[in-house]
């Protein structure tokens, strides 16, 4: 799993300047932006959720991946994790994948992207190995209705 360090020796600037870019900070030029994303895009880096959570005390965020919210079956799987969330002073953020690889992919990614401190995946198209890394990059990740023989 890449470190914000390699990103930033990948990158050739400073650790500090890869935090600016990835806060986007007004004091990242536009050349460091470039680098350091292209860099993060090789070492298939994301910024790490629980240290960000631990500098802002937290993300309180939860986000969940579901085939298709209009389904009953999700709907009533979004109320049941909605109401755990809530329970434990978390917010609830929802994609949907539409039980298509691209779409659940897309909706992880989002996920990611929001910091969310966990994740509830209901993935069925993506392939085993594939979410067997994302678990690996995401210690707060779950499974739903779903077994990965290497894990």
């Amino acid at each position: 799993m890449a470190t914000i360090k390699d990103v930033a020796r990948l990158a050739g600037v400073s650790v500090a300047t890869v935090s600016r870019v990835i806060n986007n900070s007004p004091k990242a030029s536009e050349a460091s932006r470039q680098s350091v994303g292209a860099a993060m895009e090789t070492l298939n880096y994301h910024p790490n959720a629980n240290a960000r959570a631990l500098a802002q005390q937290s993300t309180e965020t939860v986000g969940l991946v579901v085939g298709d919210v209009s389904d009953p079956f999700f709907g009533a799987m979004v109320k049941a994790v909605e109401q755990v969330a809530y329970r434990t002073g978390n917010f609830l953020l929802i994609g949907n994948g539409y039980h298509n690889v691209q779409k659940e992919r897309q909706a992880i990614e989002q996920l990611i992207r929001h910091r969310c401190a966990a994740l509830v995946v209901h993935a069925k198209m993506i392939p085993d190995e594939e979410l067997a890394g994302l678990m690996k990059q995401i210690p707060g990740m779950v499974l739903i209705n779903r077994i990965l023989p290497r894990i």
